[in-house]
């Protein structure tokens, strides 16, 4: 049994985040379609590429002067939000992808730390 803690809570997440995007491409690539297992791939792959992309650019903004700091982060988010938005519209117009396999990956994060956050829930015996 792992203890998740502030030191090791981000590998947790990244670990648990690949498990679920393995579990996901597989199953939709058993159960629904090619397409679909694609989607959930690449959407997957997006979430957590930011994610670490977030966590890069907050331990920098952190270290640095306040006022350099505001012009950094936003500077560093339009950037991001601007890349992720070039590869979801050519994923999307390619016909590659199965929308509904790219939703799914693209929270295959936000669905890792809500389990993350039961778990720790019922484990703390609330």
């Amino acid at each position: 049994m792992i203890t998740i803690n502030e030191d090791n809570l981000f590998a947790v997440i990244i670990k648990g985040s690949l498990v679920l995007l393995v579990f996901l491409t597989l199953a939709g690539w058993v159960f629904f379609s090619r397409p679909f297992a694609f989607g959930a791939l690449a959407g997957g792959c997006i979430a957590i590429v930011n994610f670490f992309w977030i966590r890069n650019v907050l331990q920098r903004i952190l270290g640095q002067l306040p006022a350099r700091a505001a012009a950094y982060a936003q500077i560093r988010f339009i950037g991001r939000l601007s890349i992720t938005g070039v590869i979801l519209y050519f994923i999307i117009t390619s016909g590659i992808f199965s929308l509904a396999g790219l939703f799914i990956g693209l929270s295959v994060i936000v669905i890792n730390i809500i389990a993350l956050s039961l778990y720790s829930a019922l484990r703390a015996g609330g």
